[in-house]
């Protein structure tokens, strides 16, 4: 797996740290810490201390049982590349990588580049608590982020753990990775899993339909020793019941291309939901 952390120096990127540790750990994903500076001739001195604090940070929430990133032996120097600077590897000795890593440019552009290049699989990132917002950056980034994105993204909105994870899976469409994306993140909040089935029109006819269709999925979870269960919701009140929703726990939405909740959902969802949502938002491609 491979997990691009977009960063700023602000308290919402630094609180989000541990959490993203936590997350890469029990996954072994790979890991790059990307900031992102305007074109600029040298990378600004702000950007390279916040990157090496959040790198200390991170590998200070890392279990030392089964370790997989390498502890720098020095402080990191940043070397440059066509799209930023690197920050140079002082020791390679881990099974899995920690980069940082500055583009330059504009924020939105670079963050789902660097994601698309790397062929990264999820993108976490954080925003301000009130609106979810990045401070000085483009209006409603992490939302930008998340709509225009090629692979999964967790916006992280708060660092409680949640007690319930609401997933509106498409049974016939979700991919494995997808699944097991959902899986790490219930383990990790040893939350419980609510999945929507949908009825009406469109949707599934009723509930042993629903039990019927998404049988399989259950049975995955009900395998990992999860709590799941599925409840029935018209999808003419889905985008009614999610944002309710939202202030029980991380909602987790499957928009791929073929997912009938994004032909479902009106085109501005997915920024409605992350800025009023209560709860960390999981989009999943």
């Amino acid at each position: 797996m491979k997990i691009l952390f977009a960063v700023d120096n602000q308290p919402y990127s630094a609180s989000s740290v541990s959490e993203v540790a936590k997350i890469a750990a029990n996954t072994w994903a790979d890991v790059t810490l990307l900031t992102v500076q305007p074109g600029k001739s040298e990378p600004e001195r702000e950007k390279v201390a916040t990157l090496r604090e959040y790198k200390k940070t991170f590998l200070k929430h890392i279990s030392e049982d089964g370790f997989p990133y390498a502890m720098p032996s020095g402080t990191e120097e940043f070397t440059q590349t066509e799209d930023g600077w690197l920050g140079k590897q002082s020791n390679r000795n881990g099974s899995k990588s920690l980069t940082i890593k500055i583009r330059r440019g504009n924020a939105l552009k670079e963050i789902t580049q660097e994601a698309l290049s790397q062929e990264s699989d999820l993108i976490i990132i954080a925003g301000s608590p009130d609106d979810c917002q990045w401070q000085g950056e483009i209006l409603n980034l992490p939302q930008r982020v998340a709509e225009g994105a090629s692979c999964s993204v967790l916006v992280i909105k708060e660092t409680r753990f949640a007690k319930t994870l609401i997933g509106c899976l498409d049974q016939s469409q979700i991919s494995q990775e997808s699944l097991e994306m959902i899986n790490q993140l219930v383990t990790y909040h040893q939350a419980d899993l609510k999945i929507i089935g949908l009825t009406g029109p469109k949707g599934l006819s009723g509930k042993g339909d629903v039990e019927g269709k998404m049988g399989d999925i259950l049975s995955y979870y009900n395998a990992r020793n999860i709590k799941a269960w599925i409840t029935l919701v018209e999808n003419t009140n889905l985008e009614e019941y999610i944002s309710k929703a939202s202030k029980e726990g991380i909602i987790a939405v499957w928009m791929g291309k073929k997912s009938i909740f994004r032909k479902l959902f009106s085109e501005n969802l997915v920024e409605k939901l992350i800025s009023s949502s209560q709860s960390s938002v999981l989009i999943l491609r």
